[in-house]
């Protein structure tokens, strides 16, 4: 499977770790939302890459559990933020069930799922289909995913009969057996049952390949239903915080889009280098960069402006 690795970070050919870097305004931290690891390292020789590239401290979100625990035997702050729904590419019971069967055979009848190349005439057109989804016109989440479908390593997208883009998946390749999804983009007037019908065509195709999982992303402020550890004091602040932002980020929603396919959860953290904190005002500070608080501006005064029914 090749050594797990934070959210949108992918492992190279390389010889040298290539990261990107989000310089945190208050604390001066340093945030790595994304990096190219080389396949030769592990997570020690990668902590201690980072330990000497960052010594004014450094913090990853979307860790892993294999990740944050050597963050955790190490003696760093850790934060558990929400949890990654992983498919299992060998087992087909993913898509046997019955929500996700219904939405198959409704969101079939729209058109069929065709894998692209990624190249500047294609990337226009993507682009084209962000602006005319849901979320245009609102405040876009930064350093979250891959956002530029060339900075993806594979795309999938639904082609109407009509021959028009409906929706489309990106993914980036984080090992050699393993995927991850980046963007899951429709067109806010086509038929929600399509993504079903782009996320079951993408993993056949990569389960003929070989491929062992594909990663639907992260649902943030979720705990998995199996951890029981007692909540630290800032992870009780997040997620008692987590219901004043739902008219911004509907994670609830998420869960359940993800939940049809009977995922493997699995518990993601946000990891402190050596002598970071993640103390409330970290926090905000993630929140500002990552766009969140722009995003929850936004929607509250949309909601308090909006004419009531």
């Amino acid at each position: 499977m090749g050594m797990s690795l934070p959210s949108s970070w992918l492992s190279i050919d390389g010889s040298e770790p290539q990261y990107h870097e989000v310089k945190l305004p208050i604390s001066r931290h340093t945030w790595l939302p994304f990096a190219d690891v080389p396949h030769s390292y592990d997570h020690v020789a990668l902590y201690n890459d980072l330990k000497n590239a960052y010594p004014e401290g450094f913090v990853i979100r979307g860790c892993p559990p294999e990740i944050s625990q050597l963050f955790h035997a190490l003696r760093h702050d850790t934060c558990r933020t929400g949890v990654d729904a992983v498919i299992d590419l060998s087992d087909r019971s993913h898509f046997d069930g019955k929500k996700v069967l219904a939405a198959l055979k409704r969101g079939w009848r729209h058109g069929s799922v065709e894998e692209i190349p990624l190249n500047k005439d294609h990337a226009d057109r993507l682009q084209l289909l962000i602006s005319e989804s849901s979320h245009a016109g609102k405040p876009p989440l930064k350093h979250l995913f891959r956002n530029d479908p060339l900075n993806a390593s594979r795309c999938f997208v639904f082609r109407s009969f009509s021959g028009h883009w409906l929706a489309c998946l990106t993914l980036t390749r984080q090992t050699e057996n393993a995927y991850r999804t980046e963007l899951m983009i429709r067109n806010r007037h086509a038929p929600g049952d399509i993504m079903e019908c782009l996320i079951a065509d993408a993993a056949e195709i990569l389960r003929s390949e070989g491929a062992a999982e594909l990663s639907l992303g992260e649902v943030p402020f979720m705990l998995h239903e199996d951890d029981n550890r007692p909540l630290s004091i800032i992870e009780r602040l997040l997620f008692s915080a987590a219901p004043l932002f739902r008219h911004a980020y509907d994670y609830h929603g998420l869960y359940h889009f993800k939940n049809k396919f009977r995922p493997v959860w699995r518990t993601m953290r946000l990891c402190a280098g050596p002598g970071v904190w993640l103390s409330p005002s970290l926090l905000v500070e993630l929140a500002h960069s990552m766009g969140f608080i722009d995003l929850l501006t936004d929607r509250t005064l949309f909601h308090w402006l909006e004419p009531s029914s």
